[in-house]
């Protein structure tokens, strides 16, 4: 295998090449994204590339290369020139904090995405609910992990515990003395990328030196006052693994923002929730005050806890709400539009 399918091409991507491109283009693989340059991997090393003018000022912010993205570039000895961006497999995004209704895409062309939470901080299923969701709207699939369980656990986290491992398939691991590193190890593929997500402190560096057996990355100790995690990892960045699979490490994230996603799948992201919603009267129940529901019904009786029903309901409004604000957005550029468009047919001119 060459280092183009190590990196994870395919013929996704080989098929949206000229033959012009193949013989005079370097291809390669964005590791990491730098203020001025992007870092990327290619068959015979590491260039260091900037953006040809013509993408310096015709690339919107999300169209300019992220990690994991490929690339073409040319090849000018001290530094490379990217011509293109390679259209994308997929892709991970949140929205942008603030007020601002607006898309972020933090990777690309990721296969798994590796969910970590750990004991030390504490578990919460309410984050990977919104966590999985956001993975499920991008069609990416999760592998679930809790750190640190070479630590003890209290009764309040013993049964969010047990759920995780129950509902999600929880991998359960100590990537401080090697415990069940090798349950994830068998997850990983050659050739197959995965991106880690997480809180700050949650281990996201220490499980891929583990899984790497060396040391790599520089990772920093929970501060004891707070409970929390310095900011290690402060860039994206795509590593090999030596035994194959790329990782790709992120900084620690408080919250993801939801937004519409690319996937074309129906269901919810919940689990629990999807299974009772096939058996829904009507096709389309909203699942808030239908006659037949299966999810209300589960509620009332218990087999559904209200907390998950809630936070269902609430990621469900977050995304209507983008959504619809994505597209007013979108009504009001096309009205702008028109009506610059009429203005110049009736002879106006700036002056």
């Amino acid at each position: 295998m060459n280092i183009l399918n190590k990196l994870g091409w395919s013929d996704f991507f080989d098929s949206s090449l000229t033959e012009n491109e193949k013989e005079n283009m370097i291809i390669g693989r964005v590791s990491t994204v730098n203020k001025s340059n992007f870092i990327v991997i290619h068959e015979n090393g590491v260039k260091t590339c900037e953006l040809a003018g013509n993408l310096i000022y015709g690339l919107e912010e999300n169209e300019r290369p992220k990690t994991g993205d490929w690339v073409l570039f040319i090849d000018y000895g001290d530094q490379g020139i990217i011509s293109r961006v390679l259209a994308r497999k997929n892709y991970l995004s949140r929205k942008k904090a603030g007020k601002e209704i607006a898309e972020q895409i933090i990777v690309s062309n990721v296969d798994s995405a590796i969910v970590v939470q750990c004991l030390e901080i504490g578990l919460n299923l309410r984050r990977l609910e919104r966590t999985i969701v956001q993975l499920h709207n991008c069609g990416i699939t999760p592998i679930v992990i809790i750190n640190k369980t070479d630590l003890s656990i209290d009764e309040t986290q013993q049964e969010v515990f047990d759920f995780m491992i129950k509902t999600y398939d929880a991998i359960t691991i100590s990537a401080k003395d090697g415990k069940n590193i090798n349950l994830l190890q068998k997850k990983i593929k050659t050739g197959r990328s995965y991106v880690f997500i997480g809180a700050s402190g949650v281990g996201k560096s220490s499980i891929i030196n583990a899984l790497n057996g060396n040391e790599e990355l520089k990772t920093e100790a929970i501060s004891e006052s707070v409970k929390k995690g310095s900011h290690t990892t402060t860039t994206r960045d795509l590593y090999f693994l030596d035994s194959g699979g790329i990782m790709i490490d992120t900084p620690g994230t408080r919250e993801f923002g939801l937004t519409k996603g690319i996937s074309d799948d129906t269901s919810s992201g919940f689990h629990g929730i999807d299974d009772y919603a096939k058996e829904c009267k009507f096709h389309n129940c909203t699942h808030t005050n239908e006659k037949g529901c299966q999810v209300l019904k589960a509620v009332k009786k218990g087999k559904l806890s209200e907390e998950e029903y809630e936070n269902f309901m609430k990621l469900n409004r977050e995304m209507e709400h983008y959504e619809s604000s994505t597209k007013d957005r979108k009504q009001k550029g096309k009205d702008l539009s028109k009506i610059i468009k009429n203005m110049k047919k009736s002879g106006y001119k700036n002056r």
